[in-house]
């Protein structure tokens, strides 16, 4: 042991080298180098670590900077991290954040890379085409084309363009179909920088410096359109086989629907959510109700009477898990129910809120296990809503507790006060119901 250590300091030694800078250099590294230098950006001369904010819709250096992280991303270069960013109510921001850092596992990416092209154009196209495959899954099309289109690559946007038309339509999921109509938005909206379609035939496109060069082909909005039009038929397609779900993300894929009833609208449409509604599982059901009320084909209150059906029938073990699965469906939508059709969610509240203490215990998990599904902003709009209902704040319940051992709690304090009211030391008078506080 003692003369393998000795070996290793004498054979391997614990500093690294670099090349002298008059040594001849060819090939991506260099190229990389150069360009981060050039933009600003964290390079072998100041590493960083650095957090920036860019604009590339609206600057041109931003622009450049934009693609050129996309690029390194594509070929696997540990440089720069993209940070999450949303706007007001989860929409989509313009600008992006960034998380740069030059390591020494930066440099010998680019090595690696560098064997797919001699520009970080080249190196991203070379990378991206090696994922390219006759029978991709819907999520690697939709994935591939997010960035070819983010790298500034019009040829390879093409080419995932036409798998997305041919191949998805007949693949995909309604989940999927979404995140790829949605995707199309962004591309026609001219959201990717290097990438805004100005016509079928020529556009600009970003040079290997992020610099956008016109004449290349780029898809225009005819053919986005056109696209957009097969995903759609397609979605309304996958409607049909929705019955049987009992998958949240189908429910929340429903409500997406709404976004696009422009698109979607006719009578296929409406029949089918009819059918939903009527036919499909509880989730299902719930959902489809609250999407045809939001589309203005069912009134609110013919919903919130069914709705209020649920919990009278929810009187055996299986119609209480019913009933829970019908309410995840149903408050899926609930945000958008809160601002259009609040009356839809009044019957709902107004039986929970009846109940008597034993009935509401009985359903207590179901309706906790469908409430779960708010986010926490509409929750708080709801408890408000309750407590408004009341005239009365409700007290804080501990968030770790269960629905069964809140349930538990309750059962076990009215255990005790009608022991107390026998005894002659409470009043027989019935006190507030105790089913009202644990039901946000």
């Amino acid at each position: 042991r003692a003369v393998a250590r000795a070996l290793e300091q004498v054979l391997v030694g614990t500093r690294t080298g670099r090349p002298t800078p008059a040594a001849p250099r060819s090939g991506l590294a260099p190229a990389v180098e150069t360009l981060l230098a050039d933009l600003g950006l964290p390079s072998p001369g100041d590493p960083g670590p650095r957090d920036l904010r860019l604009d590339p819709l609206r600057s041109g250096l931003d622009r450049r900077r934009e693609i050129l992280l996309h690029r390194l991303t594509a070929c696997e270069v540990p440089y720069g991290e993209p940070v999450a960013t949303t706007g007001a109510g989860g929409t989509e921001t313009l600008g992006t954040r960034w998380r740069l850092h030059w390591t020494p596992a930066s440099a010998a990416m680019l090595t690696v890379a560098g064997t797919r092209g001699v520009t970080p154009a080249q190196a991203a196209e070379g990378a991206l085409r090696a994922r390219l495959t006759d029978q991709p899954t819907p999520r690697e099309i939709i994935d591939g084309l997010t960035a070819a289109a983010s790298c500034a690559l019009p040829a390879l946007t093409e080419a995932r363009l036409t798998q997305l038309t041919t191949l998805l339509p007949a693949s995909a999921t309604l989940p999927d179909l979404l995140d790829a109509l949605a995707l199309l938005d962004r591309l026609t909206a001219g959201h990717f920088p290097g990438h805004t379609p100005a016509g079928a035939e020529e556009g600009p496109v970003a040079a290997d410096d992020g610099t956008p060069v016109a004449g290349a082909p780029v898809a225009g909005p005819p053919v986005l359109v056109a696209a957009g039009e097969v995903l759609t038929v397609a979605a309304v397609r996958q409607l049909e086989g929705l019955g049987g779900s009992d998958d949240p993300q189908d429910a929340r894929a429903l409500v997406e629907l709404v976004r696009r009833a422009d698109r979607l609208g006719g009578v296929r449409l409406a029949y089918v959510l009819a059918g939903l509604a009527e036919q499909g599982s509880p989730l299902v059901r719930g959902a489809a109700g609250a999407v045809r009320v939001l589309l203005g084909q069912e009134p609110a209150e013919v919903l919130g009477g069914r709705a209020a059906s649920w919990v009278d029938g929810a009187t055996a073990p299986e119609a209480r898990q019913a009933l829970g699965r019908a309410l995840v469906g149903l408050l899926t939508a609930a945000e958008g129910l809160f601002d259009s059709a609040p009356q839809a969610l009044e019957p709902l509240l107004e039986r929970v809120t009846s109940l008597p203490d034993d009935a509401f215990l009985d359903r207590l998990p179901a309706l906790r296990g469908g409430f779960d599904t708010l986010s926490p902003a509409a929750r708080d709009r709801l408890l408000a809503l309750v407590e408004e209902r009341l005239g009365a704040r409700l007290a804080a319940l501990p968030e770790e507790a269960g629905p069964a051992v809140l349930a538990g709690w309750v059962r076990a304090d009215l255990a005790a006060r009608a022991a107390l009211v026998r005894r002659g030391l409470l009043p027989a008078t019935p006190a507030q119901p105790a089913a009202v506080a644990p039901s946000p």
